[in-house]
C-alpha cells in the first residue's frame, strides 16, 4: 500500500505576520478570504503558535499560515528562520479515515525511519500527528482524523476562494 500523499488535501507554510502573509497571499496568489484562530487564546502561555490562519482554494487545497512563537520549542523552532522567504513551506497535511488506518500509516513510516515528532487531539474531533520526513523529503507530513461531527464541522469556517 503507497502511504505517502494519500488523501493530500493541505499545505503549510510559517510565516512571520500571520495578518501581512494574508494580504499578501491575496494580493498576489488570489487567497483572499481566511479564517484566522487566535491559538495563544486557545491554548494560552506555551502554544507553539500565535495565529493559525485556514483557506481553501478554488482547486479544493487548503492553505495553512502559521504564526510561531519563536520561544517556544516546537517543531516550528527555528524552522528556516534566517531563510528570507515570507513564508516558509513546513508541511504538507493529509486526511485518514479511521484509527486503523492513522496507526498504520504512522508504523509505516516510523519503520522507513521516519518517526512522530509531536502528536495530540483537539477535543474528540480532531486527532493530528507530525511525522518527521525532513531528512527524507525536507519537511514534515502531517496526519490528520477527523472523526465524529468533525469531519463535517472542523473545517466548516474555513472560507473559499
Amino acid at each position: 500500500m503507497s502511504i505517502l500523499f494519500k488523501r493530500h488535501f493541505q499545505i503549510a507554510y510559517l510565516v512571520d505576520d500571520v495578518h501581512a502573509a494574508m494580504a499578501e497571499f491575496g494580493e498576489k496568489y488570489g487567497i483572499a478570504k481566511w479564517h484566522v484562530m487566535d491559538m495563544l487564546a486557545m491554548h494560552g502561555e506555551g502554544s507553539p503558535s500565535r495565529y493559525l490562519a485556514l483557506a481553501w482554494t478554488d482547486e479544493g487545497l487548503m492553505v495553512e499560515l502559521i504564526e510561531p512563537i519563536e520561544d517556544v520549542p516546537s517543531i516550528y523552532s527555528g524552522w528556516r528562520k534566517d531563510s528570507g522567504q515570507a513564508a516558509r513551506f513546513h508541511h504538507l497535511g493529509f486526511l485518514v479515515d479511521n484509527d486503523e488506518e492513522f496507526a498504520a500509516i504512522k508504523r509505516q513510516l516510523a519503520e522507513a525511519g521516519c518517526p512522530v515528532a509531536t502528536e495530540g487531539a483537539a477535543g474528540n474531533v480532531l486527532q493530528y500527528a507530525y511525522i518527521d520526513t525532513t531528512k527524507a523529503l525536507g519537511h514534515y507530513y502531517e496526519l490528520i482524523y477527523l472523526k465524529g461531527e468533525g469531519k463535517t464541522l472542523f473545517f466548516a469556517p474555513v472560507p473559499h476562494n
